[in-house]
């Protein structure tokens, strides 16, 4: 099994405030930075230099509403994840309450440690529990199969299991109200050449998985890739047209 991924990050909560503020992207270290991508949502990216891959960048949501809020995915460490919940505390006033871990690698929970010592609550599949005990990772708090709906403050998140693609336990999470899907590492973003890392996807089933997503959530908007820049919807067709194009490679090793 690959070794998972470590980064350590700082923050400025006061440069943050101002950024969010008038909705520009703003560097909170060379490897973190915050976007709005609609009224109380942000993505966050956080970067780790790896072995064998170079830098990779990783995406995940913040969500605010009121006094609460939530993270799709975690940053890569403890660290970010203190300093993103230093942020929402000093920046927002609104306390980390619910993280959500869309599957089992790093990426996605690698900061689960700091998530749970400040207080939140995570929720996942109970294939991610199972893989990330298994993985010796520290697992989510609390399980579910097939959908869950979830509220930080008053909007509402929709967890969902689709099937499996970059891994067997892979969700997405949709925001109704925001018409924003949070596809995870299960969407590549517009510029991938290859599917990065495949050790642990099924890809056989990725396409079809994809083709459930994009008819069960057609007014998408806006799609965030585990991976890369937003896009729209044709990101689930570009995705299923380039796995069936490299289907059969796998330990690509660029994104």
């Amino acid at each position: 099994m690959k070794t998972r991924f470590v980064l350590a990050v700082l923050v400025c909560a006061g440069v943050m405030l101002s950024a969010s503020a008038d909705g520009t992207r703003v560097e909170l270290t060379p490897d973190l930075f915050v976007e709005p991508l609609a009224p109380g949502v942000w993505r966050h990216v956080s970067t780790k230099d790896m072995e064998d891959w170079g830098p990779v960048a990783a995406n995940g949501l913040v969500i605010v509403s009121g006094a609460e809020a939530a993270l799709i995915d975690t940053p890569w460490t403890d660290d970010q994840v203190q300093a993103l919940a230093k942020w929402l505390d000093a920046s927002l006033g609104a306390k980390l309450t619910i993280v959500i871990p869309t599957h089992w690698h790093a990426d996605c929970l690698g900061g689960l440690s700091a998530a749970h010592a400040s207080g939140a609550a995570s929720y996942a599949s109970n294939k991610t529990i199972e893989l990330a005990k298994k993985g010796g990772m520290v697992a989510p708090e609390n399980g579910f199969s097939g959908h869950l709906d979830l509220s930080v403050g008053s909007i509402i998140v929709a967890l969902e299991e689709v099937g499996p693609g970059h891994t067997i336990d892979n969700i997405v999470v949709w925001l109704p109200e925001q018409h924003i899907l949070f596809g995870g590492c299960l969407v590549k973003n517009a510029k991938s050449k290859t599917l990065g890392y495949t050790d642990d996807a099924d890809l056989e089933r990725w396409p079809s998985t994809l083709e459930i997503v994009a008819n069960r959530f057609s007014d998408a908007e806006i799609v965030v890739p585990g991976h890369g820049a937003p896009g729209g919807r044709d990101l689930l067709t570009f995705t299923k047209e380039l796995i069936e194009r490299l289907r059969g490679g796998t330990g690509e090793k660029s994104r």
